[in-house]
């Protein structure tokens, strides 16, 4: 892959901006703690959308802004930040949900203790996930995914509801040791490369190269499938995420939801895909019916759901189905699918987790039954539920149309039935969030306690806004994001062809 550097180092300078507003909310009195920073992820996302402004989308398949430091050089380990097409789209989402996050929680009621601590944790996690999203070596890939699990763990242990901490260890627990198999995965490609080359090498360029007998080839596979699998997650490697998200505080849910599962799916197109295309494509039967089964399961789920947030977080896992089923389709309109259905999901779960949170504050429950109704004297905030649900149902002009319809269209390349199975799929996804609008609209219980609820407004009207407004970007101009990732996909496929082609 082809290296583009920048006169000004942008990417590391993202990671530094959100690290010295937490030193800046460590030293200043707490109650500078919410400005510093709303100030310090608002710089972000600015310097997110100039980078997007000089990014050249002609060659959004090179690595562009790269920057290099060496570490180790015998191993070949440095810091190697930059972004190609797929990685810009991961940190504008990124750059992004972090600071509707923090907007959220400067009026968040739940966030009345601690606050220095609170707000240092979410923007050392911002740092440490555009980490994730632009590293290009794979050992400080490592680094920052692993550590993206501290900040999480504290916010929940502390700030979460009732069964806080057994979420947050459980959260802990499975992420940390399946990310031991990623381990053992990245040093079983380095050692493949010494035996091929005669170096080791850490370097996704360098490691583009290797070539794996099958049984090998399928061994390292599944070791970083473990890994990334728990982490999107699809089913049985969900059972984490209900608890995680059910005990999380409202931003810490959207974080959750909208970037961190976003981590496995973006390693398994990049890492699964990228190093070992011919395993994907032997796979690739079984993972196609593993996503379609995953969708199915978790829709039911959901629907069977009696506490509002443990239902976002089931319907997450269905989303992270489509997005694992386009994806190893291995043919343009899948992965165009699989990436549109990241970062949409990334938009309309978080909003989804702040309408659970801002009726939370209004009804001190998350009982579906206590929700009857909820949003009928909230005119704008009826506006922003119908937007989401509508969304994320994939209705046209919503933000997840072009996931599950581009999805639909790859399947229906093999086979008709294929397309059926994900169709039904989506039919799945639809009755769920059917049903989570009917309880909040028309059905009815204990009025006079509804209506005296004030509308949303401020920072959680403005926190909505952020996100309402690129799901109407998504799906009604799909376009200004294919520019963007395009080019990206279409050189993963290239490389599972030239597999193929070559062996």
């Amino acid at each position: 892959m082809e290296k583009l550097g920048a006169g000004f180092p942008l990417v590391p300078m993202s990671m530094l901006v959100p690290i010295l507003g937490s030193l800046f909310v460590l030293l200043l009195p707490e109650r500078f703690s919410k400005s510093v920073s709303v100030i310090s992820t608002g710089i972000n996302l600015l310097i997110a959308i100039f980078s997007l402004a000089m990014f050249d989308f002609s060659k959004a398949d090179t690595v562009q802004f790269y920057e290099y430091h060496s570490l180790l050089s015998e191993l070949k380990v440095g810091l190697a930040f930059g972004l190609d097409g797929l990685s810009m789209l991961m940190y504008i989402l990124t750059t992004l949900v972090s600071f509707v996050a923090i907007l959220w929680s400067v009026r968040d009621r739940q966030i009345s203790h601690r606050l220095k601590e609170y707000f240092i944790w979410f923007l050392l996690s911002e740092a440490f996930l555009i980490g994730v999203f632009s590293s290009w070596d794979l050992i400080v890939f490592y680094v920052f995914y692993e550590l993206t699990l501290i900040p999480m763990l504290f916010v929940i242990g502390i700030w979460g509801y009732k069964l806080r901490l057994y979420s947050a260890y459980k959260f802990f627990i499975y992420i940390f040791v399946s990310s031991l198999f990623l381990l053992l995965g990245i040093v079983s490609v380095a050692v493949q490369h010494y035996r091929l080359f005669g170096n080791f090498s850490f370097s996704y360029f360098d490691l583009l190269n290797n070539d794996y007998p099958l049984g090998l080839g399928l061994f390292i596979f599944v070791l970083f499938f473990i890994a990334f699998a728990v982490k999107t997650p699809i089913v049985p490697f969900h059972t984490w995420l209900p608890d995680a998200h059910g005990e999380a505080p409202t931003a810490g849910s959207v974080v959750l939801a909208a970037i961190l599962l976003k981590m496995g799916t973006y390693a398994l197109l990049r890492f699964n895909i990228g190093l070992f295309p011919k395993v994907a494509v032997f796979l690739m039967p079984l993972l196609v019916l593993w996503g379609i089964f995953s969708i199915a399961v978790a829709s039911w789920y959901t629907i069977s759901q009696n506490n509002v947030k443990r239902f976002v977080a089931y319907s997450s896992v269905s989303h992270m189905g489509f997005v694992v089923t386009g994806m190893f389709l291995l043919n343009m309109e899948g992965l165009r699918a699989s990436v549109m259905e990241m970062f949409a999901h990334g938009l309309t779960s978080a909003s989804l987790f702040m309408i659970a949170g801002f009726i939370y504050n209004r009804l001190h429950s998350f009982n579906m039954d206590a929700l009857k109704g909820s949003a009928k004297y909230m005119p704008v905030f009826a506006i922003i539920i119908v937007i989401t649900g509508f969304s994320s149902m994939g209705l046209p002009g919503g933000s997840s149309f072009w996931g599950k319809f581009l999805t639909i269209l790859s399947a229906k390349e093999y086979t008709t039935s294929l397309a059926m199975l994900v169709l039904a799929g989506a039919f799945f996804s639809a009755v769920y969030i059917l049903y989570f609008m009917k309880v909040l609209f028309l059905d009815t219980k204990e009025e006079s306690r509804l209506i005296h609820f004030t509308d949303v407004r401020g920072f959680k009207l403005s926190a909505f806004l952020f996100l309402v407004i690129p799901m109407f970007m998504v799906g009604l101009a799909p376009f200004l994001f294919f520019n963007i990732f395009d080019k990206s996909v279409k050189g993963i496929l290239l490389l599972v062809m030239h597999k193929l082609i070559g062996g």
